[in-house]
């Protein structure tokens, strides 16, 4: 268990590491990066003027406001203890937004693949077992920390406000006083945009950050089978997004950003006191926009957010007793013996955690059990709004597809934005009108080529062919011309198919039958289609 944001504050003011007046800041953050036991106590603050007028969100906000506090006790890598409270907890007690009478807090301990969650709602420890091992979490801790050091070593990146505000005594929570040298860096807006440009595309060229990866799992991205490639595009793309952002227009229209990050380091050129204050200004037309506030003409809405925390043992013994066996129950156990979840407050976060996991889901629709192959995938595409069923609440999992049916869902899927621009295909007129604005969406963006014939056969069966080339268009890959098809019938995919075959294939979007065919020419079914979305959109495992 890491210290609260700790590596985080620390990543981003690595790029002092050339900076001439901050040699101590760089050997604090070497020095952090080898920390393997510490204690810790930080409080996190956020102030705001958003104006609001939901008396729960109030209540929440003067919650923030008042600071919520952080104890760490980490006792290895893989082993540590922490404490979440509030401040000041009655906003959420007087509002209603907590269960009974006790103060909110969270008690979590993390043992090796084993952690308990318990809040002052419960009577016992929630166990999870986690199912990525220890070792293979610590191995990808270690390739992460290889990369912050390569970045420290060799980045150009320097940052312009960055000074020593002298030698100060700082007084622990242990009890503890120290001797130290106090840094303060500073980054404007534009600085900021540069880092993170800078951070970003340094990052996209590293493979040993990727290599870390593989044993997480996926973020969930279009076309994100594997976290090599893909994530890497991904990083290099909003790199090149930054580096085109104008922040002085930005400014002008009311958008701004600042930081100021303070460190207190010792003798030993250790952290032992940091804060960090993140204030960012956005113009009150876009709030309205978003629906956070209905004030169009306010001024620059402020976010602050502060973080202050305090270390020390840092590498030295750390020693907590774990809660007794009779004080936890492993979800495992949760699963055989559904009564025990009264151990767990009614409402409390653990609790809705608990029930949720307990519950048994209910069919998206009465004809996809949850035995069903596409379950997960038809349910879940159902809550985001992306599939409907019929009359009587079917879904009609095994019925082939129509090309309409398949843009509707394609164009949601995706994320287009609705195009008015009127069809022009000579069977425009067959169109349902609830599939209009999709094929207009979809033939206004090209995902939709349409025929030779100038049809685009709304009502028609949509093919596999058709299929896999539709959602290579939409989530823009680069086209794998050079790869070698291998299916039993690939002489049998149409020409105009094959560059999008290979590169579903090459990415790992689709592959053959168990007699590896394609069958490019097969009617896809709704559960099919569904399941090739639900990969497209979250980076699943590929279809058959």
């Amino acid at each position: 268990m890491k210290r609260l944001l700790f590596l985080a504050i620390s990543f981003l003011l690595l790029l002092t590491a050339c900076t001439p007046n901050a040699p101590l800041y760089t050997e604090a953050v070497k020095k952090g990066l080898d920390t393997k036991s510490f204690e810790s106590k930080s409080t996190l603050t956020l102030d705001t003027n958003l104006p609001v007028e939901d008396e729960s969100i109030k209540a929440l906000l003067a919650t923030l406001k008042s600071g919520v506090n952080i104890h760490v006790q980490q006792k290895s890598p893989e082993s540590g203890h922490a404490t979440f409270s509030l401040q000041d907890p009655s906003p959420l007690l007087n509002a209603g937004l907590w269960p009974g009478k006790n103060a909110p807090a969270f008690d979590i301990y993390a043992e090796g693949s084993k952690a308990y969650f318990k809040s002052t709602s419960d009577n016992k420890f929630l166990g999870v077992t986690n199912e990525i091992p220890a070792e293979t979490a610590l191995e990808s801790g270690e390739a992460l920390k290889k990369v912050f050091e390569a970045f420290l070593a060799q980045t150009e990146f320097s940052l312009k406000d960055v000074k020593t505000v002298g030698k100060e005594t700082v007084e622990l929570a242990d009890g503890s006083s120290h001797e130290t040298t106090h840094v303060r860096i500073s980054v404007d807006f534009q600085e900021a945009v540069d880092f993170l440009a800078f951070a970003l595309e340094y990052a996209s060229k590293q493979p040993e950050f990727f290599e870390a990866l593989e044993s997480v799992p996926p973020v969930p991205m279009p076309g994100n089978e594997a976290n090599d490639g893909s994530v890497k595009d991904g990083l290099a793309e909003m790199a090149k997004e930054l580096k085109s952002l104008d922040v002085k227009q930005l400014k002008a229209e009311g958008w701004d950003v600042t930081i100021v990050c303070d460190a207190w380091i010792n003798a030993e050129k250790e952290f032992v006191q940091d804060q960090v204050g993140l204030t960012v200004n956005v113009p009150g037309s876009v709030l309205a926009e978003s629906g956070l506030s209905d004030n169009s003409g306010a001024p620059s809405v402020f976010f602050k957010l502060n973080v202050k925390d305090q270390m020390w043992n840092i590498n030295k013994e750390v020693t907590y007793p774990l809660p007794p066996a009779d004080q936890i129950i492993m979800l495992e156990e949760l699963e055989k013996h559904p009564d025990l979840v009264e151990e767990f407050g009614e409402n409390s976060l653990i609790g809705q955690f608990v029930a949720m996991t307990l519950a048994p889901q209910e069919p998206p629709f009465v004809d996809v059990p949850d035995t069903h192959w596409a379950f997960q995938e038809i349910s879940l595409l159902k809550e985001m709004g992306i599939v409907n069923g019929y009359g009587q609440n079917e879904f009609k999992p095994n019925n082939p597809i129509t090309r309409s049916e398949f843009v509707t869902m394609a164009v949601k899927a995706l994320g287009l934005e609705p195009s008015a621009k009127s069809l022009t295909a000579k069977d425009k007129n067959q169109v349902p009108a609830w599939a209009k604005e999709s094929w207009q969406t979809a033939v206004e963006t090209g995902l939709i080529k349409g025929y030779n014939d100038g049809t685009i056969r709304p009502n028609q069966k949509i093919s596999r062919a058709e299929m896999v080339t539709i959602l290579v268009r939409g989530l823009q890959m680069p086209m794998e011309n050079g790869y070698k098809l291998t299916y039993a019938d690939t002489r049998e995919i149409p020409n105009w198919a094959i560059p999008y075959v290979k590169t579903a294939t090459a990415n790992g979007l689709v592959k053959g039958s168990p007699d590896n065919r394609f069958a490019p020419h097969k009617n896809a079914s709704r559960a099919e289609v569904a399941t090739v979305l639900f990969n497209s959109m979250f980076g699943a495992l590929p279809i058959e």
